[in-house]
């Protein structure tokens, strides 16, 4: 068990777990904007906000498609990151900017719901992201060989 858990810490296990989880995330909801469930239940979301100019840049699907192709550039970007960590950097940046953009929807919106409050988790996953691609892009320091983050020194 403990040689279990030296490997655990020692490895970038957490980081491909958190990486996968945000694909998936931005995967599910990038396809949803496909379809018109979606469409109909941003409709009355973004209309009333200050991203209603992609309604009249687009139109209603138009601007839902637009949302769908940011998302899925997103999870592609975070895929190849897992090889490529520029485009990984990429991802994350994606991750954290759209984020900020739904959040920056909530003095518009009458409530809150899981939508929104999903993206507070988001932008912490793609700062840890955008950091460890970072890491491994710009080959620093903290960099082992094999292109993770080297484990934090033990504090005393």
């Amino acid at each position: 068990m403990k040689n279990t858990i030296h490997r655990f810490i020692h490895s970038d296990t957490d980081i491909a777990v958190l990486r996968v989880s945000v694909i998936f995330i931005f995967a599910l909801f990038g396809t949803f904007k496909w379809f018109d469930f979606e469409v109909a239940e941003l409709e009355p979301l973004i209309s009333s906000t200050w991203l209603s100019f992609l309604y009249t840049l687009f139109g209603v699907h138009g601007g839902s498609y637009f949302l769908g192709v940011v998302e899925t550039l997103a999870f592609l970007a975070l895929m190849v990151g897992f090889k490529k960590p520029a485009l990984g950097v990429v991802g994350a940046l994606i991750v954290i900017v759209t984020g900020i953009t739904t959040l920056s929807l909530l003095p518009q919106l009458s409530t809150l719901d899981g939508f929104i409050v999903k993206d507070v988790l988001l932008i912490g996953a793609g700062v840890v992201l955008l950091k460890f691609d970072l890491r491994r892009q710009l080959n620093t320091p903290e960099a082992s060989a094999n292109g993770s983050a080297a484990p934090m020194a033990t504090v005393r």
